[in-house]
């Protein structure tokens, strides 16, 4: 009988999940796919998305909220968080100087964010983060990104890059006329 009971969900299941799939075939006013590379300007991540952790500026003074504790550091199981601090000679305080991420080490389980007293850190909803190189990774958060080379002005086109296809590469130059 047990037998015939998981045949039964098994069968029950399938043809659940196929009814699922023929009612989004039919009714083409609800897709909920994203065309990615299309939609890339539209594209909203939901709220929940863990991506790389950002630094939260004050609205008020517009200051980095960050204390320096070192909270996150001790939270972070995979050591991605090196926090640089120095006194405040007038206050005696800690003033944040530094804040390295090692995204290439993150695990991306928002220990740092949810241990933050001070809610000085956020999941990121930025998503393209592929390089070529594992040393563009490491990210100092309070220092202010550097520009994109697309974002302001046309970046400056590549020597090696503008030859001529066509010409073959191992022609002697041809000797100068006289007029």
């Amino acid at each position: 009988m047990n037998w015939w009971r998981k045949v039964f969900r098994g069968i029950h299941g399938l043809l659940s999940g196929m009814g699922l799939t023929f009612r989004y075939f039919v009714r083409f006013d609800k897709v909920i796919t994203q065309q990615y590379p299309e939609n890339r300007n539209e594209l909203k991540l939901p709220p929940r998305t863990h991506t790389r952790i950002e630094l939260v500026k004050d609205e008020g003074s517009g200051l980095l909220r960050c204390n320096a504790c070192g909270v996150c550091v001790r939270a972070c199981p995979n050591n991605s968080i090196s926090v640089e601090k120095t006194r405040d000679p007038v206050t005696n305080k800690s003033k944040l100087t530094r804040y390295v991420y090692h995204y290439e080490r993150c695990t991306l389980c928002g220990l740092c964010v949810d241990s933050c007293r001070s809610e000085a850190l956020k999941m990121g909803q930025g998503f393209e983060t592929a390089v070529y190189d594992s040393s563009e990774l490491v990210l100092i958060l309070n220092e202010p990104a550097p520009p994109t080379p697309g974002a302001d002005a046309p970046e400056k086109p590549d020597p090696a890059q503008t030859q001529v296809p066509d010409a073959p590469a191992s022609s002697a130059p041809k000797p100068a006329t006289d007029p």
